[in-house]
């Protein structure tokens, strides 16, 4: 009699392709040779090839999928076209705003979740104080403690009062530790950052102090990226960007490129042309640079609310945007030689907090074998001030 254990391995590929990231895990406990095989596949040089990720959409952290040399089928054999995102499940019940990466594992706000989607492991962190809805997160590593930590961090002279925080989180040690940091620039709070190669580099301008009344900027200030460094728990100095855009009408956008590469996306308001730069090499105290010639577009319809992913191999950009009066979403898929395929992804979900409903990419995905402490019950209510 034939056995799971029997199956030929390229049969065994063949149906893990078909699973979906946040149930692979559960198959390693089958036999020893379809745990060797999920690490195979999903972790080795296989992993590192496939179009996925996560993202926000709708208020939901969703699976995403792209391919566009075949079509890919939901689990009831249904055609979903080349582009397939799904809400997990698992986080349905659990308030959560954003989303980031570092290194396989997730981080999740409003409140603070770290989630291992491949082995099924979740950790909540607990507030030094509360949380605030314009609290900005990054989740990185201590290359000399090979530790985990979250940058958490609010600095808004808007407010009524102004509100300066900065600390940092050991996932180690469970603790939280204020930062002692003066910045002269100012990250806008819809602008995540991303993690490669365990530091987050955020898109910044340069900050502007106003006077009690004056209005909020509307000028044509320096704009770079800024690193925070995990290991040494300090932001770096300005790192260059090839290109200048203006506060408010510009679109910029950035996402990475597999753990080691930054990709900065860039459409100006006056010519709505689509430009797409990649890091050559980048440090948190040096960058360079590398133009996508293959991914410009020119005359791209406008880009409200815009991310994207992207595959070198590949050669294509998959940009998720809103369409201009912000009530439907589209994928917009661009390559080699001009091609250029748009996806609509229905209407867009409205939420009384009147934040974002869309989306923050998580790039692409590889599957990572790190455990973090034994799994919590995903409960609790949410303190926010």
């Amino acid at each position: 009699m034939t056995t799971i254990s029997d199956l030929s391995r390229d049969l065994i590929g063949e149906i893990l392709s078909k699973v979906p990231i946040t149930c692979v895990g559960k198959l390693r406990s089958t036999c020893k040779r379809w745990n060797a095989s999920t690490r195979e596949r999903l972790v080795g040089k296989a992993g590192a090839k496939q179009s996925m990720g996560f993202m926000m959409m709708d208020y939901k952290v969703c699976s995403a999928r792209i391919n566009l040399n075949g079509i890919l089928k939901d689990e009831e054999g249904s055609v979903v076209g080349p582009i397939s995102i799904k809400p997990i499940d698992k986080l349905n019940e659990i308030e959560i705003s954003k989303v980031f990466h570092c290194d396989g594992l997730l981080l999740c706000a409003t409140r603070l979740l770290v989630w291992n989607p491949y082995l099924g492991q979740t950790k909540w962190i607990q507030p030094k104080k509360a949380y605030h809805r314009l609290d900005r997160y990054a989740l990185g590593y201590d290359k000399n403690k090979k530790s985990y930590k979250i940058l958490r961090f609010v600095d808004d002279q808007y407010l009524p009062t102004y509100l300066f925080e900065f600390e940092i989180y050991d996932m180690n040690s469970n603790l939280w530790r204020a930062l002692d940091v003066t910045p002269d620039w100012d990250i806008e709070y819809f602008r995540p950052g991303l993690t490669v190669k365990g530091n987050t580099y955020f898109f910044a301008k340069q900050k502007v102090i106003f006077e009690e009344g004056a209005n909020e900027a509307d000028g044509d200030v320096d704009d770079f990226l800024v690193s925070f460094d995990f290991t040494k728990e300090r932001f770096g100095p300005h790192l260059h960007v090839p290109f200048h855009s203006h506060l408010h009408e510009d679109t910029v956008a950035l996402s990475s490129v597999g753990e080691n590469k930054l990709a900065a996306l860039y459409q100006s308001e006056d010519i709505n042309a689509m430009e797409i730069w990649v890091t050559t090499k980048i440090e948190p105290h040096m960058v360079s640079w590398s133009k996508l010639y293959f991914l410009a577009v020119n005359n791209m319809i406008p880009l409200i609310g815009a991310s994207f992913f992207i595959d070198e191999e590949k050669k294509l950009a998959v940009v998720f945007a809103l369409d201009i009066h912000g009530r439907y979403k589209r994928a917009c898929i661009t390559g080699e030689n001009g091609y250029f395929k748009q996806v609509d992804l229905g209407e867009v979900a409205v939420n009384s907090d009147d934040e974002d409903p869309y989306c923050f990419p998580v790039c692409s995905y590889v599957p990572s074998l790190v455990h973090i402490n034994q799994g919590l019950v995903l409960s609790g209510k949410r303190k926010e001030r």
